[in-house]
């Protein structure tokens, strides 16, 4: 884990003997997340020059006044990759299998009925709020409201430019990177109506992490992901499987409304959630066996991305 910012003054300091270095790299490669984003190309060139410097060129790896900007992964906390200012926008019904599978396992014909209409035509999303996000290793909060907590491993694209009313063939440009998320979700008595945030936001209610993979040719639509219960395999899918691609997504929300750098578009989630693998009772009860429960460790992993690993915790207060 290298700090990048002081890094970049190593840099500018002993490869072009330039004046306020640290001064200078605040500005060109800033240590916030925000910042870094909106600097564009610039922060990212800065950063690789900083990098191929302290691997190659250097008689050693401290910071202009001699301090640590080099430290062992294990020895770090990471935080959410998420901007300040964020807005987290969650795909709704974005992998066909995933909703038929829930389809098939209501017994409510009018549930159904729904989770069709949700499947067809074009997209449809919530928000997270960012003030809820969790991060990789940090203990999540199981809520008093809640017997059946459920999880959904996606992909999330991390927007890089600020943007209007873009059409979806030109999106691509506007992904800074990718990141994975765990969309963790309540399923008791959820409602499609207007409160059907309240299933998806609580304290720590969005996993995101562990940091976002940018400029590695990733393909949006060619991403695996999966996720473990305790060791298990419950969900095995890759974003080439969405129904409405990042693209698509992004052209249907910068419609009249800006996109800014850090905004953060979730893919939707595949087959294998406890909600849609169980079967509902006749009363509309679920069997609770695939659902979370306090002690148990989920992982939301991609051999493109990382993991992201999470205990559930059942809170004191």
């Amino acid at each position: 884990m290298i700090d990048i910012s002081a890094a970049y003054a190593k840099y500018l300091a002993e490869a072009s003997d330039a004046p306020r270095p640290q001064a200078r790299a605040a500005a060109e490669v800033p240590s916030e997340l925000g910042a870094f984003i909106e600097e564009g190309d610039g922060a990212l060139a800065g950063a690789r020059a900083a990098l191929d410097h302290l691997r190659d060129n250097t008689a050693d790896q401290r910071g202009v006044d001699g301090e640590q900007i080099v430290f062992p992964l294990e020895d770090v906390q990471l935080h959410a990759p998420v901007t300040d200012r964020a807005r987290i926008f969650c795909a709704l019904a974005n992998f066909a299998a995933h909703m038929q599978s829930a389809a098939e396992n209501t017994q409510d014909p009018e549930r159904e009925a729904t989770i069709q209409r949700l499947v067809a035509g074009g997209p449809k999303y919530f928000l997270k709020d960012s003030r809820a996000v969790s991060a990789h290793g940090e203990q999540v909060r199981y809520p008093a409201r809640t017997e059946r907590l459920d999880y959904e491993a996606e992909i999330a694209a991390v927007v890089g430019r600020r943007g209007r009313d873009i059409d979806a063939d030109d999106f691509e440009p506007y992904i800074w990177g990718y990141t994975l998320f765990n969309d963790w979700s309540v399923r008791d008595n959820v409602s499609f109506g207007p409160d059907f945030a309240y299933s998806k936001n609580f304290d720590t209610s969005a996993t995101v992490g562990p940091w976002i993979v940018v400029d590695e040719g990733l393909e949006p639509q060619d991403i695996p992901v999966e996720c473990r219960v305790n060791g298990e395999v419950r969900q095995s899918g890759n974003t080439g499987s969405m129904i409405h691609t990042f693209a698509a997504l992004g052209e249907y929300l910068s419609r009249d409304t800006t996109l800014w750098p850090g905004d953060l578009i979730a893919s939707g989630t595949p087959k294998g959630t406890a909600v849609d693998s169980t079967k509902e009772q006749a009363d509309g009860s679920h069997p609770d066996a695939l659902f979370i429960k306090p002690g148990d460790v989920v992982e939301v992993s991609s051999s493109a991305i990382g993991v992201i690993r999470n205990e559930v915790v059942k809170p004191d207060n």
